[in-house]
């Protein structure tokens, strides 16, 4: 097949990804993750449920796929700690929370009650992940209080961004980001002082 070709079907498939994609927000937005069936998102889209399972396995393999562009979205934060890391992790956590914004009945089902928890559970090891890297070196070195940091740190994200679209976004992406570090910050000063003086 010519290279012509190849584009060609770069491109159908994207745009198959894509309505498929578009189904899985829209319906789950609407009626649940839990009573979304393949069958809801291949009518929607516009699609048959072959051309869907040449994509995805099942509805949870589709939702995984879309975890990882948010993984993605948050690895796009890298972890230095001088003063233009500091900007480039501000701008990817910006990036992520206007996504979230953009999409908040999706966010706003998966991560309550009605969602599924296993989309929960992912972001917040993602987060977890970046959180790990993002620790100054005294913290990490009790390896209790780390664990105990990394699962109440990523807790509070989650819970606060919940907030955030509960509340119809009080802040906007950048101005919640900007608090949400002042906290971070101000835990992590706490810490340090904890662990100072324990040692």
């Amino acid at each position: 097949m010519s290279r012509d070709g190849n584009q060609t079907d770069d491109l159908r498939v994207q745009r198959t990804q894509k309505l498929i994609l578009e189904a899985l927000l829209e319906l789950t937005a609407r009626k649940g993750f839990a009573a979304l069936t393949v069958s809801d998102i291949t009518q929607n889209a516009g699609i048959n449920r072959a051309t869907f399972y040449r994509h995805y396995q099942d509805k949870f393999d589709l939702l995984n796929s879309y975890a990882q562009t948010v993984y993605e979205m948050l690895e796009d934060s890298p972890p230095k700690s001088n003063e233009a890391g500091e900007r480039q992790m501000h701008a990817g956590l910006v990036k992520i929370l206007e996504h979230i914004r953009a999409n908040s009945k999706f966010y706003k089902v998966m991560l309550g009650k009605h969602g599924d928890p296993g989309f929960t559970e992912t972001i917040r090891q993602y987060i977890q992940k970046r959180i790990r890297r993002l620790l100054p070196e005294d913290l990490q070195r009790d390896q209790a209080f780390l664990e105990l940091y990394v699962a109440y740190s990523s807790s509070a994200s989650i819970g606060a961004v919940l907030w955030w679209l509960d509340h119809e976004f009080p802040y906007s992406a950048k101005e919640l980001a900007s608090r949400l570090r002042q906290l971070e910050i101000g835990s992590l000063k706490a810490s340090s002082r904890s662990v100072g003086k324990s040692s």
